[in-house]
């Protein structure tokens, strides 16, 4: 059963019995009793079917976290044997042959990424996320994110620019490897979706007890109609995916869990075919 049509019945149902002292004087008390009974069947029927939504919800999460960690070790012993083979352990091979394994060995490593990503998310829905908060400075995360992403805005003749704040930023307290992640994952998809000789800017600043980051692309944008989806777990825009098929929309999920976590939001501003506006703030530690 649709959550809106339990909604839609519940609301009539709490409606009506708020109404019930008035209905007395209209309705024989016959009636009455006899729409007591049905709306107490009504509104166990409506808990039978929360409950078996919210089990069939977790049995999901299980099966998912299950089927991740089953694949992990193979997908690692697979990794080591082929990288083996590519450095030549067993004995020289074609080049050739090389190639293959090398596609081989490419496919496998976004296997292994595709399940640490399933392993996040059943992190993420049992609240287990977030590991340590530690004092931090942001710009650390964001030189981290730029030398690791330097080859990738080199070979596609990126503009790139860091405006690096004025004056020293404040500190905040955080899990630093999460956010490390959130400002990689905002870089690879400015990357990503900005054409060659395109511009990225990335800013940092404090604004008011926050420090809001913003990251600025010439990319291809989001179209309006997706806007409200673009955070949803495993959704890529139209666009995205005829640019860039390889992808599981799971990215921007991660940016919002973590900075949500950190008791911050997230936000964009983005047109199609005119580029994007990613921002997100984290309050100063106290």
């Amino acid at each position: 059963m649709d959550y809106k049509i339990l909604l839609f019945i519940s609301t009539i149902l709490f409606v009506a019995i708020i109404l019930e002292p008035w209905l007395i004087l209209i309705f024989e008390p016959s009636i009455i009793y006899l729409f007591n009974i049905l709306a107490s069947s009504i509104f166990i029927i409506i808990i039978f079917f929360l409950t078996k939504r919210i089990k069939n919800e977790q049995a999901k999460k299980e099966v998912i976290s299950l089927t991740a960690h089953q694949l992990s070790a193979p997908l690692s012993s697979i990794k080591w044997s082929l990288g083996m083979i590519l450095n030549d352990d067993f004995g020289k091979i074609a080049e050739e042959q090389k190639n293959v394994i090398n596609g081989a060995y490419k496919k496998n490593n976004q296997l292994i990424y595709l399940v640490e990503d399933l392993l996040n998310i059943a992190k993420i829905e049992n609240g287990k996320y977030l590991l340590e908060k530690e004092v931090y400075n942001i710009e650390d995360a964001i030189l981290y994110a730029i030398d690791l992403y330097q080859d990738e805005i080199t070979k596609k003749k990126i503009s790139f620019n860091f405006e690096k704040p004025e004056k020293k930023l404040p500190e905040t307290r955080v899990d630093d490897q999460k956010i490390k992640l959130a400002i990689q994952n905002l870089l690879d998809n400015a990357i990503k979706y900005t054409p060659v000789g395109g511009t990225i800017t990335i800013s940092v600043k404090t604004r008011g007890k926050n420090i809001e980051f913003k990251i600025h692309d010439s990319g291809i944008g989001i179209e309006k109609k997706q806007n409200k989806k673009i955070f949803n777990k495993f959704f890529r825009g139209s666009n995205a995916i005829k640019e860039e098929p390889m992808g599981y929309g799971l990215g921007l999920f991660f940016v919002k869990e973590i900075v949500t976590a950190h008791g911050g939001k997230v936000w964009f501003n983005s047109k199609k075919d005119e580029g994007s506006d990613f921002y997100f703030s984290l309050p100063i530690k106290k």
